[in-house]
């Protein structure tokens, strides 16, 4: 695994702490690693010579060099997929589009968002919902959430097919992240058939 940049700081992205470090792995087994560009020299340093020592996912001499240094962190390993177009090649008519402040989205609990959400309703209420945790010019990250009362009847897949599209449709990549440890989110990754490309592990200051 190689040293690779460090993180630029991006003003766009207040209120989300920048991660200490950042190693990916893609899909075609490719290493690399990102760094806080705030990060003191010779921690800088340190961190850099000990991930010669690691081999993608197990990153121990890395932990143990932060453990030494009294530093408190926070460790999370996500894996990021792309949706292959012939997936999302049509909108389920079940699915609809509504704005963030719309009333059924607010109860439904995504507020804290922006855009469109492409939902499901049953009984008066939203009972699957998708949308854009993250989104630019270029592309957008998927947030998805079902009601644990509605879960294994393919409503997070409609939903989540439908945000696809429209992402497509506006010439956005559309992304689906997932920490490893979530069989939920991994299993419906792999329903969509979607296309891995990296995985990611973030290792941020644990808030105290």
């Amino acid at each position: 695994m190689t040293g690779g940049d460090r993180l630029h700081h991006v003003e766009e992205v207040t209120g989300e702490d920048i991660p200490l470090m950042i190693l990916a792995r893609f899909a075609d087994g490719h290493m690399i690693a990102y760094y806080d560009e705030s990060l003191p020299p010779e921690l800088y340093a340190g961190l850099k010579d000990r991930i010669e020592e690691c081999e993608f996912p197990m990153i121990a001499p890395l932990l143990d060099y932060l453990k030494s240094a009294e530093i408190s962190i926070e460790v999370g390993h996500y894996k990021t997929h792309v949706f292959p177009e012939h997936i999302v090649a049509s909108i389920n008519p079940e699915v609809k589009g509504l704005p963030s402040d719309n009333p059924l989205v607010q109860a439904f609990g995504f507020r804290a968002f922006a855009g469109n959400v492409y939902a499901i309703e049953r009984g008066g209420g939203i009972v699957s919902a998708c949308m854009s945790v993250r989104e630019n010019g270029q592309c957008g990250e998927a947030w998805v959430y079902t009601d644990p009362q509605y879960r294994h009847q393919g409503f997070a897949r409609q939903a989540v097919s439908t945000w696809a599209q429209n992402m497509l449709n506006a010439g956005k990549v559309p992304f689906y992240s997932h920490k490893m440890n979530n069989l939920a989110s991994a299993n419906l990754a792999k329903r969509l058939d979607l296309q891995p490309i990296f995985e990611e592990i973030n290792i941020s200051y644990k808030n105290v």
